[in-house]
C-alpha cells in the first residue's frame, strides 16, 4: 500500500475510533461539570444555612459590638470602698492602651501572624486545617483560626451539634469564620485584640490577662517583661499542659519558640531575642484566696434585694439581670467605718456574755426542754435533706446518733475537730447565743451598719431580719399612740393588779419587779417599764390606734388587736424596729429603711436610683414629746445602764424590752443622728436565761449599742456623725412632764389602843408574776 493510501487508512481508523469513544468522554466531562455544581450549590447552601443560623443563633454586628465578658458585680460602700465582687468567673478588664506592645506582638505572631492584613479569616491556614481535618481525619489541628475566630469560639463557645465529631467541628469553623467577618466589619483591630486577650482562659483557672498576670507574676499586664508576656502566650498552647508553674520545662520549650517567632515576624532583633531567652522569668506565684465579702450578713441581704429591685428590668439581650454575669455596679448606704465599730461592738458583747451564760447554767443544757432540741433537730439541714430523700424519722433519728469525722465552727475561735454525730453538732449549736445589730442615719433610714450575727462563718442566719417577739420595746407605740389620741404625759395610769378578759380566757399582768400598787404618770410608767401600767393604757385608748401606728411606722407582721401587745407578743425584726424607732428623732416622719441607693448596669446606664419619701405619723410635737419619753429612759430608767455602767454621756433616747421567760433580749435607741438596735437571744425561744437578772434587755441587748458609741466617740473621724444633740424641746413639751413619775399607794392608819402597833395597808400584791415584757 503507498504511503498516501496508508495515511489514509490511519485518518479513517482514528476517525472510527474517536466516533466510538465520544459518548464516554462527552459523558465523563458532563458528569464531572455536573458534580462540581451539585458542589458548589452544596456548598453555597452549607454557607447560607449557616450563616441564617440552622446550626446555632447568628449574632447580628449590633450584638457582636454588644457582647461583653461575663466579669461578675461589684458593690460599694457609701464612701465608694468595695465591699466585694460576685462572679462565676473572676475576671477584670484591660484597656488595649494598656497592653504592652511585646504582648500583642508575642501573640500575633504566635497565633495569627497576618492579623493586620486579613479581614477575620486566614484563608491560607484556613484551607490546610481544614484539609488536615476534613479530609485526613486528623482532629482539630489549630493554628488556622484567627484570633477573630477564636475570639467568636471563647464568647460564643461550640455546643454539640449532635452529628459526627468531623462534622460538627466543620460547622463550628464555618460559623466562627462567618462570624469573624462580621466582626470586623464593625470593629478596629485594636478592640479585637483588646476583647481576645480579656477573654481567654490561661492556666490556673484564671481569665484574662490581668488575672494570669496578677497570678503569676504578681504584675500589671503593662508591667510584664518580654519573656513573661512570651511565657503567657506560650501557655495557651494548652493551659494545663503549659502552664508555668505546674509544666516549666514544657512552658519553657515554649516561650523559647514564642520569641524565635517574635524575632522571625521582626518584633525582635537578634540580640533581644537572645536576651529574653536569657532572661529569669521572675515568677511570683500567689493565688489570692476568694476576696472576703465585706460585711457578709449584709451582702446577703443586699443580694435578694437587688434581684427584687430589678425584677421585670430586662438586660440589652432580652433577659433578666443576672448578678453574676453582668457587671452591674450596686451602690449601698453601709459605711464600712461604722461597720467595723458595729462589728466589734457585737464580738465584744457576745464573747462576755456566751461566758456569763455558760457560768449561768451551771452544766445544764442550753435548751430548757426536749422540744427545743427536737425542734433545732428537725429544722437542721440534714435532717430536711434525709426527709427530701425519703428517710423515715426513724432512719434519720439513728443517723443523727452516728459519729462520724467533723467540725464543729466556734464564733470567732478555731473549729473542734474530732468524731461527733449530727445531735452533738445541733447541741453544740444551740449552745451559743445569737446576736443581731442595725444602725441607720435616722434623717432619711439610710442603713450604715448591719451585723447579722457575731460570725457568719458559724452562722448565716441573719438576726437583722429574723422575726421574735419584741418585749417592753413595743411599749413605744402604745404611748405614741396614747399621743396622738389626746393624751398628755401626765395622764395617770393604775399600777394596781387587775384581771381581763382576753380570748385565751382571764388574764393578769404583772410588773417585773413584782412591785404593784399606786400611779404612774404615762412618762413614769414609760421610764420604767410597768407591765400593768402599759395595758391599762391600751385598755383606755383600745388596742386599734397603736396597731394602727405600728403599721404606719413600718411594723409588717401579724399584730392582733389585743391588749397584750401591750407587752411585746407582736413578732418583728430589727430593720423594722429600728426603722419604726428612727420616726421618733426624725420629727415624726417615717422613712422605710433602705440600704441600695442606685444600679448601674455594664454600660454605665442608671437602672434603679432609691427615692427617699417620708410620710408624717405623728406631728413634730408628739415626736418631741416621744423623744423625751425615751430620753427619761435613758436618764433614769431601764436603759439608764448607758450612763452609769457604760459611761456614754452623749445625750440619748431608747428602750430596753424582755421577752417572756428571758428568751429575747431587745434594745433600740438612739442619739441625734443614728438609730440602731440590738437583739440577743438563742437559736430558739427554747435557749435561755433562767431568771430575769440575767437575761433581760439592758445586761444583754443594751451592751452591744454601748460598745459601738465607745468605739464611734473614739474614732475622731466619725465622732460627728453620731450628732451633738436632739432639736430643743418646746416649753409646753417641757411643762407637759411636770408631774410625779409615781405616786405610791395611799397608807391607811386606823385607830388603835395606845399599846399595839399600828398597821399599814396596801393594795394587795400577787408574788406569781411574770418577768417584764410578758
Amino acid at each position: 500500500m503507498n504511503p498516501i493510501a496508508q495515511r489514509l487508512a490511519g485518518a479513517r481508523t482514528r476517525i472510527r475510533t474517536w466516533r466510538s469513544e465520544r459518548p464516554k468522554t462527552f459523558y465523563a466531562l458532563a458528569a464531572l461539570l455536573t458534580l462540581s455544581l451539585t458542589g458548589v450549590v452544596a456548598v453555597v447552601a452549607l454557607l447560607l444555612a449557616v450563616n441564617y443560623g440552622a446550626f446555632g443563633h447568628m449574632p447580628s454586628k449590633q450584638e457582636l459590638l454588644d457582647y461583653r465578658n461575663d466579669i461578675g458585680s461589684e458593690a460599694f460602700d457609701v464612701n465608694g470602698v468595695s465591699l466585694g465582687r460576685y462572679y462565676k468567673q473572676d475576671r477584670e478588664e484591660t484597656d488595649y492602651d494598656d497592653l504592652p506592645e511585646h504582648l500583642v506582638q508575642a501573640l500575633i505572631a504566635t497565633e495569627d501572624s497576618r492579623f493586620y492584613t486579613h479581614s477575620g479569616i486566614d484563608w491560607e491556614a484556613y484551607g490546610r486545617v481544614l484539609y488536615k481535618t476534613i479530609l485526613q481525619g486528623e482532629g482539630d489541628q489549630g493554628g488556622g483560626s484567627t484570633l477573630s475566630q477564636q475570639l467568636i469560639k471563647n464568647a460564643y463557645g461550640r455546643p454539640d451539634l449532635g452529628y459526627d465529631s468531623r462534622i460538627d467541628l466543620l460547622l463550628h469553623k464555618l460559623r466562627e469564620g462567618i462570624l469573624a467577618r462580621r466582626l470586623e466589619a464593625v470593629m478596629p483591630k485594636e478592640e479585637v485584640m483588646e476583647r481576645y486577650l480579656n477573654t481567654v482562659s490561661f492556666p490556673g483557672n484564671t481569665f484574662g490577662i490581668a488575672a494570669a498576670s496578677r497570678r503569676y507574676f504578681q504584675r500589671e499586664p503593662e508591667e510584664l517583661t518580654v519573656r513573661q508576656a512570651a511565657s503567657l502566650v506560650a501557655s495557651l498552647k494548652g493551659t494545663s499542659s503549659y502552664d508555668p508553674r505546674r509544666a516549666p520545662e514544657r512552658n519553657a520549650r515554649r516561650t523559647d519558640l514564642v520569641l524565635g517567632l517574635m524575632g522571625r515576624a521582626g518584633y525582635l532583633t537578634a540580640e533581644e531575642v537572645a536576651e529574653a531567652r536569657a532572661d529569669d522569668l521572675c515568677m511570683v506565684y500567689y493565688r489570692e484566696p476568694a476576696r472576703a465579702i465585706q460585711a457578709p450578713h449584709f451582702a446577703q441581704e443586699m443580694k435578694k434585694q437587688t434581684a427584687r429591685l430589678l425584677e421585670g428590668q430586662q438586660h440589652r439581650e432580652g433577659r433578666p439581670y443576672n448578678l453574676y454575669t453582668d457587671n452591674l455596679r450596686i451602690y449601698t448606704t453601709l459605711d464600712l467605718r461604722y461597720q467595723a465599730h458595729a462589728e466589734r461592738a457585737v464580738e465584744r458583747q457576745m464573747k462576755i456574755l456566751q461566758r456569763d451564760f455558760e457560768r449561768h447554767l451551771r452544766g445544764r443544757d442550753p435548751w430548757e426542754t426536749d422540744a427545743s432540741l427536737r425542734g433545732a433537730v428537725r429544722n437542721s439541714d440534714r435532717w430536711r435533706s434525709g426527709r427530701a430523700a425519703g428517710l423515715d424519722s426513724l432512719a434519720l433519728e439513728e443517723s443523727f446518733r452516728t459519729k462520724i469525722s467533723m467540725e464543729l465552727p466556734v464564733p470567732n475561735g478555731e473549729p473542734l475537730v474530732g468524731e461527733y454525730s449530727p445531735l452533738d453538732s445541733v447541741k453544740h449549736s444551740l449552745s451559743f447565743l445569737r446576736a443581731g445589730f442595725l444602725v441607720l442615719d435616722h434623717a432619711d433610714a439610710a442603713v450604715r451598719a448591719w451585723v447579722g450575727g457575731a460570725d457568719f462563718k458559724f452562722s448565716h442566719y441573719d438576726h437583722v431580719t429574723s422575726r421574735r417577739q419584741t418585749g417592753s420595746t413595743f411599749k413605744a407605740f402604745v404611748y405614741a399612740a396614747a399621743l396622738r389620741e389626746g393624751y398628755d404625759p401626765c395622764h395617770r395610769l393604775s399600777n394596781a393588779l387587775r384581771t381581763y378578759p382576753d380570748e385565751d380566757g382571764p388574764w393578769t399582768p404583772h410588773n417585773s419587779d413584782w412591785v404593784h400598787g399606786g400611779t404612774y404618770s404615762m412618762h413614769g410608767a414609760l421610764t420604767h417599764s410597768s407591765n400593768v401600767a402599759a395595758v391599762k393604757m391600751i385598755m383606755e385608748t383600745t388596742p386599734e390606734p397603736v396597731v394602727n401606728i405600728a403599721r404606719a411606722m413600718g411594723i409588717r407582721g401579724e399584730i392582733r388587736p389585743i391588749p397584750s401587745i401591750a407587752l411585746g407578743t407582736v413578732e418583728s425584726s430589727l430593720y423594722e424596729m429600728v426603722g419604726a424607732y428612727a420616726t421618733f428623732p426624725n420629727g415624726g416622719e417615717h422613712a422605710e429603711p433602705y440600704f441600695i441607693t442606685r444600679i448601674e448596669n455594664g454600660d454605665g446606664e442608671v437602672i434603679y436610683e432609691h427615692e427617699v419619701t417620708a410620710r408624717r405619723v405623728m406631728d413634730e410635737v408628739q415626736a418631741a414629746t416621744m423623744v423625751q419619753l425615751l430620753r427619761n429612759v435613758v436618764e433614769r430608767g431601764t436603759a439608764s445602764r448607758l450612763r452609769w455602767e457604760y459611761g456614754v454621756l452623749r445625750p440619748s433616747i431608747g428602750k430596753t424590752g424582755t421577752t417572756q421567760n428571758m428568751a429575747d433580749g431587745w434594745f433600740v435607741g438612739s442619739t441625734p443622728a443614728l438609730t440602731g438596735g440590738a437583739w440577743v437571744g438563742g437559736e430558739n425561744t427554747g435557749v435561755r436565761y433562767r431568771s430575769g437578772e440575767m437575761g433581760n434587755g439592758a445586761r444583754s441587748a443594751l451592751p452591744i449599742w454601748a460598745y459601738f458609741l465607745q468605739n464611734m466617740e473614739s474614732d475622731t473621724a466619725l465622732v460627728a456623725q453620731l450628732g451633738e444633740e436632739f432639736p430643743e424641746v418646746p416649753d409646753d413639751v417641757r411643762r407637759s412632764f411636770r408631774c410625779a413619775e409615781f405616786v405610791p399607794p395611799v397608807q391607811v392608819v386606823e385607830e388603835v389602843p395606845a399599846d399595839e402597833t399600828p398597821v399599814q395597808i396596801l393594795p394587795v400584791s400577787d408574788v406569781a408574776t411574770e418577768p417584764e415584757g410578758r
